[in-house]
C-alpha cells in the first residue's frame, strides 16, 4: 500500500466509518465511485497491507484522532465466516482536530432559527430516546456490543417517545429545566421532521441501518448498526462515565486528586 493508495483508504473509511470483506447482512459490497475505492479493493489493501505500511496507516490515522479496529468472524454476530470487518471510531485517548464539525447536525435539525443551543438540545433528546429504544427497552448495557442485531425501533416509536418526553416536560410546570424550555415550542410536525433528520444522520453516519423499505407492510424498521453499537459501548466508557460518578456521589478524579493534594499540604502545615 503506497501513500496514493493510503489516502484512498483512510478517504473511503471518512465517508464510511466501516468497511467489511463479505457483508453478511444482504448488504452489496459498495462499487467504486469518482475519486474512490471500491469496498472490495479497500478491504484488499489493508489486508495486503505489510506491518510497517498497516503502522503508518495506524500513525495517518492518529493523527486525526482516530484508530481502525478490525473485527474478524466470531467477534461478533454479523460477521461473516471468513470475513472482517473494519471499523473506524474517535480515539479516546487523543484530541480531535478542528476539522470534524457539528454543522450537518445543526443544518439537518434546524426548521427555523433556532441557536445552535437549542439544536444541541434536540440532538441530546433525541439521542437519549433512541438510546432508551435501543438499550434500556431491551434490558441491555452499553457494553453489550453483541446484541446490536436486537436493537430496532420505528421512527413512529421515537416520535411517541419524544412526545411523551415533552409532555412530562410540560407538566414539571415552572420546574422545567430552563436550558429545555426550548423543545416545548414545536408545531403541528416538527416533532416527526426532527425525528426523520436525526436518523438520516445516523444512517449517514453508518450508525443505524434500514431493515424494511418504505412502504412495505408496518412501516420503516431501523437497526443499530455494529459500527454504532461499538460506538456507543465507546462513549459510555469514556464520555459518560463522570456522569455516573455523579450519580453515585463520588467526586470525578481530578477532584480526588485535589482534594488529597489540599489534605497533604495542610498535613505538611
Amino acid at each position: 500500500m503506497n501513500m496514493t493508495e493510503m489516502g484512498e483508504v483512510v478517504a473511503y473509511l471518512l465517508r464510511y466509518r466501516c468497511a467489511e470483506r463479505q457483508p453478511a447482512s444482504g448488504r452489496k459490497r459498495r462499487a467504486a465511485r469518482e475519486g474512490q475505492l471500491s469496498e472490495r479493493d479497500v478491504c484488499a489493501l489493508i489486508d495486503d497491507a505489510g506491518d510497517a505500511e498497516r503502522e503508518a496507516l495506524r500513525d495517518f490515522l492518529a493523527g486525526q484522532g482516530l484508530r481502525l479496529r478490525v473485527l474478524e468472524a466470531g467477534d461478533y454476530p454479523g460477521i461473516a465466516p471468513g470475513s472482517r470487518y473494519y471499523a473506524l471510531l474517535p480515539d479516546p485517548e487523543l484530541e480531535q482536530p478542528p476539522l470534524y464539525t457539528r454543522e450537518p447536525v445543526f443544518e439537518a435539525l434546524k426548521l427555523r432559527q433556532e441557536s445552535r443551543s437549542e439544536l444541541a438540545q434536540w440532538y441530546l433528546q433525541l439521542w437519549l430516546l433512541m438510546h432508551t429504544l435501543l438499550y434500556t427497552r431491551y434490558n441491555r448495557a452499553l457494553s453489550d456490543v453483541s446484541r446490536y442485531q436486537e436493537a430496532t425501533f420505528t421512527a413512529a416509536e421515537l416520535v411517541e417517545l419524544l412526545r411523551d418526553q415533552l409532555e412530562t416536560l410540560r407538566g414539571l410546570g415552572d420546574s422545567a429545566p430552563e436550558a429545555n424550555l426550548s423543545l416545548l415550542d414545536e408545531r403541528g410536525e416538527d416533532l416527526s421532521r426532527r425525528v426523520r433528520a436525526f436518523i438520516d444522520l445516523q444512517v449517514r453516519a453508518g450508525l443505524l441501518e434500514a431493515l424494511r423499505e418504505p412502504g412495505d407492510e408496518g412501516g420503516e424498521v431501523w437497526q443499530q448498526s455494529l459500527l454504532g453499537a461499538l460506538e456507543s459501548e465507546q462513549i459510555g466508557i469514556h464520555q459518560m462515565g463522570h456522569l455516573q460518578a455523579l450519580a453515585e456521589g463520588r467526586a470525578a478524579p481530578s477532584e480526588d486528586a485535589e482534594r488529597e493534594a489540599a489534605a497533604a499540604e495542610e498535613a505538611r502545615t
